[in-house]
């Protein structure tokens, strides 16, 4: 990192992190997501190509904590309907399933999760918001900033992508 850029995002930080974690208090409970936050937004702006154009940097960092913040809550609330007892593997295998039947279905539940995390971001965002959530392509392209028609690539892409590393689903 160049001793510029070390300046720029040293000045950045002490100017703008206290009234951003004040402001992601307000919002959020858990303080080292909150430093995590402010450190992520900070560090966008530093790294934000043409940011010699962003007329506001405070506006700019404002901006981001929050999406980064909605970005958290939407990953809170995913792992949380995962953790839900009657979505467990045991549901998956059934109440009476052998203890290698629920090693399995544990077994693949973490495999797929592995998959998903080898998609691009905006690929798995877009799989998880329609085939988990239930959103439409216009609200998934909507919260991504995409287009309407990528949101359809990126989840047929994302499936494509898990049919192939998932194989035949014969047992």
């Amino acid at each position: 990192m160049s001793d510029r850029r070390k300046s720029f995002l040293h000045s950045l930080f002490r100017q703008h992190a206290g009234e951003i974690s004040a402001f992601l208090r307000g919002r959020w409970h858990n303080e080292a997501d909150v430093a995590d936050i402010v450190q992520e937004s900070c560090l966008s702006l530093s790294e934000y190509q043409e940011r010699e154009t962003v007329s506001n940097p405070r506006a700019f960092l404002f901006q981001t904590a929050a999406n980064l913040l909605v970005d958290q809550h939407r990953r809170r609330a995913t792992q949380e309907r995962y953790l839900e007892p009657d979505l467990g593997p045991e549901s998956v295998a059934g109440e009476t399933a052998s203890p290698e039947n629920r090693w399995e279905a544990q077994e693949a539940l973490e495999h797929f999760c592995e998959l998903l995390e080898q998609l691009p971001e905006v690929r798995r965002h877009a799989f998880v918001l329609f085939r988990i959530e239930g959103l439409s392509h216009r609200e998934i392209a909507a919260r991504l900033g995409i287009s309407v028609r990528s949101s359809e690539c990126h989840v047929m892409q994302a499936m494509q992508f898990l049919a192939r590393a998932l194989g035949p689903l014969d047992p």
